[in-house]
């Protein structure tokens, strides 16, 4: 098993065709033929066995402001692991990667939008309940600016010293 870290202009052919299958496995609906759901993100975690990839993060880089505060993040899209590879902590593997990536280069909370709460949880996420504002992307088109809750979806992790705060998150730009 081999994990890469590739920047996404760096991601061509081949390697694209399977980051797209394996998201089209991954998640019902997800646009066919396309490795990104409404943004390109800035670069991704890739898991190999051989030449045929089974574990995909994809992570968005930016700076956000959390109750007034300015915080950089990086913001978890698309974690996926094929199905022959489930339950061997392959996507926690993953996760682990990206957070010692994030404390090397200071980077204050990972952050995610989860149904599937228990496995964060297990891996240090915590669960949130900010008012929250973002860019809604829909189909390559920018239709505006939402301002709500995310029902229970929004989870963190803390990886430097600051204190997740309450207040409006403002994603300064599309959502994860």
């Amino acid at each position: 098993m081999f994990i890469q870290r590739l920047e996404e202009f760096k991601i061509t052919g081949e390697v694209q065709q399977q980051i797209s299958m394996l998201l089209e496995k991954s998640f019902s609906g997800y646009p066919k033929g396309r490795s990104y759901y409404k943004q390109l993100p800035a670069f991704r975690y890739l898991a190999w066995e051989g030449k045929q990839l089974v574990g995909h993060l994809a992570v968005d880089h930016r700076m956000m402001s959390m109750d007034s505060l300015p915080v950089k993040v990086f913001g978890v899209v698309d974690l996926c692991i094929a199905d022959s590879h489930q339950r061997n902590k392959l996507a926690t593997r993953l996760l682990e990667e990206l957070e010692k990536l994030g404390r090397q280069f200071d980077i204050d909370f990972v952050i995610l939008l989860a149904r599937h709460h228990p496995f964060y949880e297990s891996n240090g996420y915590q669960s949130v309940d900010n008012d929250c504002k973002w860019l809604l992307i829909q189909e390559n088109k920018s239709l505006g600016v939402i301002h709500r809750k995310l029902n229970e979806a929004l989870m963190v992790k803390a990886l430097g010293n600051k204190t997740w705060q309450g207040g409006l998150v403002d994603f300064m730009g599309h959502i994860f």
